[in-house]
């Protein structure tokens, strides 16, 4: 009896070990089960979320192409214009000092004027930019002074210098940001003054019915006249693409004298008179007295050797704001 339980569960023993072993390759083959829906979403997706978070951004594109286009006030130095130009008011004002009339008013030099402008920038990269621009500058006085003698009576003086040029300028920027909506901004160049022009007017009134008038023009030149130019200023951002600037803007400008110029006399006592040559800067001396002035001396004829030619002098500074569209 003993022996038959002994032999039947030897048997089961061995049915168990087969079943167990040829149920293992068929579990393997069938492979483990498809996860449902429900279990991948909050593992599997939230990891793809975390890793596009985590993910670094690339850098932000800069626009190679931007407009500036600035304007304000300039000032000029115009030193050689302002001595030809205060000749008359020298004059009374020597006059005056010798005891012979008053003198009330002065001259106002030639110094202050606008200026505007706009340039194309191609950017080499975010922090350094070459430009090509163009502008407008025009510096202008206005005089007016009297003066008063018992025999001449009254006599009205005015005097108004003008200045004139378009500069073509050629520059490199500098643009530095010192936080996200502030950049500290530069530039640097040369630029050819085209167009420069002189208008010089000096005015006698003696009477409603007596007065004189005379005026110096000249535009023609030789040569190419070049200075140079720098400024530093403030950007705001007031978008991505648009900024609002102040900057403040030096140059050197100094030409030589015009080739040509005509000087126009006219008044009540007759028909205009016009002369053609070379504008000169002339001094005299009245009493303990230098005065200088403007004198033209016509084509052909011989100049003076103590006769000066006047530089034009637009070497200054200037304050000017705008704004700076990237493009």
């Amino acid at each position: 009896m003993r022996s038959h339980s002994l032999k039947c569960g030897l048997a089961i023993g061995v049915m168990a070990v087969g079943l167990l072993a040829a149920a293992a390759p068929a579990s393997a083959a069938v492979g483990p089960k498809t996860p449902k829906i429900d279990f991948i979403y909050p593992k599997d997706f939230e990891g793809v979320s975390l890793a596009i978070q985590d993910a670094p951004t690339p850098a932000a594109k800069f626009s190679r192409l931007s407009l500036k286009l600035y304007g304000g006030y300039a000032n000029i130095l115009a030193g050689d214009v302002n001595e030809g130009s205060d000749y008359y008011f020298e004059i009374l004002e020597a006059y005056a000092a010798e005891g012979m009339g008053t003198v009330t008013g002065s001259y106002k030099p030639l110094h202050g004027g606008y200026n505007f402008g706009g340039d194309i920038i191609y950017q080499l990269s975010p922090k350094l930019g070459l430009g090509l621009g163009v502008g407008y500058m025009r510096n202008s006085s206005s005089s007016v002074g009297t003066f008063s003698e018992s025999e001449l009576g009254e006599v009205t003086l005015t005097v108004a210098p003008t200045l004139t040029a378009m500069p073509i300028r050629l520059s490199v920027f500098f643009t530095t940001p010192m936080s996200k909506k502030l950049n500290l901004t530069a530039d640097a160049g040369a630029a050819y003054y085209a167009g420069l022009k002189l208008e010089a007017m000096q005015g006698l009134e003696f009477s409603p019915t007596e007065w004189m008038e005379m005026t110096v023009e000249g535009s023609q030149r030789s040569g190419a006249d070049i200075g140079f130019h720098g400024s530093l200023g403030v950007e705001y951002m007031l978008s991505p693409k648009m900024g609002f600037f102040v900057e403040a803007a030096g140059r050197y400008a100094k030409f030589k004298n015009f080739e040509l110029v005509t000087g126009t006399t006219e008044g009540s006592g007759g028909s205009p008179e016009s002369t053609e040559g070379k504008l000169y800067l002339m001094t005299d001396n009245f009493g303990t007295h230098e005065i200088s002035g403007f004198t033209i001396v016509a084509t052909g004829d011989p100049v003076d050797p103590s006769f000066l030619e006047p530089k034009m002098d637009l070497s200054g500074f200037s304050l000017q704001i705008g704004i700076r569209i990237r493009l």
